[in-house]
């Protein structure tokens, strides 16, 4: 059988490694994976020479500006990574077969309204990370690219900068720290990220009535609802880290970015269309840890 070949861009950050871990997992799949010195998505000739020359069936966007506080400095860089870059891929996959993944956040949503946020609510944007995240879904959108756009929130894995990581290292230097508790929401573990899009992509394969259900928006992160205190907590204890966490709130602590105090995402959607399950995140918290 003929391999579906699938190029990844991105491919040094959290969820383009984790489908460098998971790769060997489907057979059925080839997988081509490009870091920024490999290809430079803002490079538009050197996109298109590389997409258009091998018969891709999946482009898969892991590739983004998340340097949250600093893109309200850097909003020119921040805008062209994750708004412009989506302009050029949409551009040079048009009257191909190509279909596109693409990673949003949770961001874009900044509202509360007591309910988990469903991908049909209005989109409130209040940072430069944010609204570029929203332009990238809009010019996505509008294309004519069959496009699987996801929206995830507080992405953790064994691989590059995150809250885990940071947590670890503070529980093994300091005997105590502060971390916020009246944000709500959820990690995403970028191994069951991408493990899903794999699993909605076999579905999509083996189903092509689902394409519809392919080209459409979704919410993803993993269950239950906590606060960055509860992580912490819970990776202090789940390491053995003698160091003792205190609550913080939003207004003790200062960046240059507004972070959203509702995080928390409804996965309704996903889990009914593609008939899948999302791992708890204590579970998935305990696999990051193993594999760290």
């Amino acid at each position: 059988m003929r391999q579906v070949k699938i190029a990844v861009l991105g491919s040094q950050g959290q969820v383009g490694q984790s489908f460098k871990q998971i790769a060997n997992q489907y057979s059925a799949y080839s997988f081509d994976f490009f870091d920024r010195d490999r290809l430079d998505i803002l490079d538009k000739n050197a996109l298109a020479k590389t997409l258009l020359g091998v018969d891709y069936k999946y482009v898969i966007n892991c590739a983004a500006y998340t340097k949250v506080d600093q893109a309200e400095s850097e909003s020119a860089i921040c805008m062209a990574v994750n708004a412009m870059a989506c302009q050029y891929l949409t551009e040079i996959m048009r009257d191909t077969e190509m279909r596109l993944v693409h990673f949003s956040s949770d961001y874009l949503y900044h509202q509360y309204n007591g309910f988990p946020l469903k991908e049909s609510d209005n989109p409130n944007p209040q940072s430069v990370y944010a609204r570029s995240k929203y332009e990238g879904e809009k010019i996505i959108r509008n294309s004519a690219v069959p496009s699987l756009i996801i929206r995830t929130s507080w992405v953790v894995s064994p691989f590059g900068h995150n809250f885990v990581k940071t947590m670890i290292k503070l529980g093994n230097e300091k005997p105590c720290i502060n971390v916020v508790n009246d944000q709500y929401g959820s990690i995403t573990y970028a191994y069951d990220l991408a493990n899903t899009v794999m699993l909605i992509l076999e579905k999509v394969s083996s189903n092509p009535d689902l394409l519809p259900a392919f080209n459409d928006t979704y919410n993803y992160a993993n269950e239950g609802i906590i606060t960055w205190y509860d992580i912490a907590t819970a990776i202090m204890k789940l390491k053995h880290l003698p160091c003792d966490v205190f609550p913080l709130c939003t207004k003790e602590y200062s960046t240059a970015a507004v972070r959203p105090q509702w995080s928390v995402l409804s996965k309704r959607k996903i889990k009914n269309q593609f008939n899948i399950e999302i791992p708890h995140w204590f579970t998935s918290l305990k696999a990051c840890l193993a594999n760290l």
